[in-house]
């Protein structure tokens, strides 16, 4: 069972990046293993609370909590600590096109402290086979299409089991099979992990065959759709 009921709780809280607000009010409350969607038209916001949430912009409110972590208040250390329980799929967090799949994944799991290199491969193994992948261990990251390389963003997204993931727009180069492949993925960590997972989406073909709660994007704040 995980640590935390409440994984994610944002109260009255506000976004903000070079002094300027760009998102605020915003009431979010997710729950261990709880998979909710943030939906919004392009330029609504959805990548600035992701970019807040992972400590890349401004977070303040009268609560504004992520994995127990206090987002208002992150020193360095604590920015860093706080990263490790977390998974991002977001074009702002690049894989290495010069590295291959499997030492993308590898130094990923070195950084959040995996020591054991046969733990590090299992876990290597487990993921890519989920998405099937298997056979792109070996290959350069830059010579992927795009599809494949998000689905290997994705697959390295969750490498460390996170407690929560933070998806922006994760399907935007996947076809419908490769989609359901990372919605089932998805679900499995939420059910086996209880990762929590925030999914900023615009397809809604796909939150019609995966549906699940959302919140909504606009006039500059986050409301939950009803």
């Amino acid at each position: 069972m995980s640590e935390y009921k409440e994984v994610l709780h944002l109260d009255s809280a506000s976004v903000v990046y070079k002094e300027r607000v760009i998102l605020s009010d915003i009431h979010m409350v997710i729950n261990s293993g709880e998979f909710c969607y943030l939906k919004g038209e392009t330029g609504s916001g959805k990548s600035s609370l992701i970019n807040g949430l992972y400590g890349l912009l401004k977070l303040s409110g009268a609560r504004v909590y992520a994995v127990g972590q206090d987002l208002s208040d992150l020193s360095k250390e604590s920015l860093q600590s706080y990263r490790r329980k977390l998974g991002l799929i977001s074009d702002s967090y690049p894989l290495f096109n010069d590295q291959t799949v499997f030492k993308n994944f590898d130094l990923i799991l070195q950084a959040v402290d995996w020591s054991v290199s046969s733990e590090r491969e299992k876990r290597i193994n487990e993921v890519l086979d989920q998405l099937g992948l298997n056979n792109l261990q070996g290959e350069l990251v830059g010579d992927l299409p795009s599809g494949l390389r998000q689905k290997v963003a994705i697959a390295r997204s969750v490498l460390n089991k996170p407690k929560l993931l933070l998806a922006d727009n994760p399907m935007v180069h996947l076809d419908i099979k490769s989609a359901d492949e990372v919605m089932s993925l998805f679900i499995s960590l939420a059910k086996e992990n209880k990762t929590s997972i925030l999914c900023a989406i615009s397809d809604e073909s796909l939150i019609s065959r995966y549906p699940a709660r959302s919140y909504f994007c606009g006039d500059g704040t986050v409301t939950e759709s009803r």
